[in-house]
């Protein structure tokens, strides 16, 4: 397009009619026009004013004469565009319909429509992630039906720990007093890295990495050995283990699962993805992070020593209501088809 070529709403509403009897619905309408005319094209909003007329079979390109905003809002068309793009403000709504903003909310509720923010999920789960999200449940819930292993579980995961966990907080102050400043987070915040495995009888094992070092197969399988020392020591050689850990690289190493074959330990299946089937994620880390909120650490020494002070105050009712939940979980998984629940 000449870049002198600026379109007027005649124009406009000609390509607009064009590409609504061509099939478009109005949001591939607007991104066509926005790809041609960039800040030429109308606004979502002005489209879907001229598709209602069109869908009217009023295919005249004249604005109808106007006598002040009406009062009256037609819920039907409401309904139809809300349901067609659940994203549309309600400014854009008052220009669609020509009415002020209260009628345009009253409307939103006569219709039972209210607006809400999404959830942020771990992951964008694909259909083959579902499956096997409800696979792993099944197994589970029909593993658990035959035999009460529940108390013999040892789950682990890792978490990030940062010396600085401040955080900006709202603060009631006189109206001509300014509330405290709270420096910006660095781009790189100086952390180390908790590494844990716990049961319904509280923690096994726990240790952190120095500052910088991540979990490897070679580190693992080591953690893995003072745990397995540690559980002979508390529990006997011969006790039966049931180990839980997500499916990170390093966990599913094959010189890890080598290393697990020869404990003998039942590893369960944990599909992809799948932070709410993690005691340690939806269970233990949750509330971590709501004691280490605010806190800030001079260094690794200090740091343990918070964790230590979590770990110890903690109940044996909470430790086992993390791991007891697992059930429930897999069965939620199962009713929501592999979703997020």
């Amino acid at each position: 397009m000449p870049n002198a070529f600026i379109p007027n709403n005649f124009h406009l509403r000609n390509v607009v009619l064009f590409l609504f009897l061509s099939g478009l619905n109005v949001k591939d309408i607007h991104d066509k026009l926005i790809a041609t005319y960039d800040t030429n094209a109308p606004s979502q909003a002005t489209i879907y004013r001229y598709v209602a007329r069109y869908k009217e079979e009023d295919y005249s390109f004249e604005d109808e004469p106007k006598s002040g905003r009406p009062r009256e809002l037609d819920l039907d068309k409401l309904r139809e565009i809300v349901e067609d793009d659940p994203y549309l403000t309600t400014r854009e709504m008052e220009t669609v319909f020509d009415v002020d903003w209260s009628t345009v909310a009253r409307g939103l509720k006569t219709i039972g429509k209210k607006a809400k923010l999404g959830r942020w999920v771990p992951h964008a789960l694909s259909d083959f992630d579902k499956d096997r999200r409800v696979d792993a449940a099944l197994n589970l819930l029909t593993y658990h039906r035959t035999t009460n292993w529940l108390d013999r579980v040892i789950t682990g995961d890792e978490k990030w720990v940062l010396y600085d966990n401040s955080e900006r907080r709202a603060m009631w102050v006189d109206e001509d007093e300014q509330p405290e400043d709270v420096p910006k987070p660095s781009l790189h915040p100086k952390k180390i890295l908790l590494c844990i495995w716990w049961s319904v009888n509280g923690i096994e094992y726990w240790e952190t990495l120095k500052e910088g070092e991540t979990v490897t197969a070679q580190v693992y399988t080591a953690q893995l050995r003072k745990l397995k020392l540690h559980l002979e020591n508390t529990r006997g050689a011969q006790a039966e283990i049931y180990f839980q850990h997500d499916n990170a690289r390093p966990h599913v190493a094959r010189s890890v699962k080598a290393e697990l074959e020869g404990y003998g330990w039942h590893v369960l299946p944990h599909p992809p993805y799948s932070p709410d089937l993690a005691p340690s994620d939806y269970h233990l880390f949750k509330h971590l992070s709501h004691f280490l909120r605010g806190q800030n650490f001079k260094d690794r020494k200090d740091v343990e020593s918070a964790l230590k002070g979590f770990f110890d105050s903690q109940t044996a009712e909470f430790y086992k209501a993390g791991i007891h939940a697992l059930p429930s979980r897999w069965k939620k998984t199962v009713n929501a088809n592999g979703n997020y629940f």
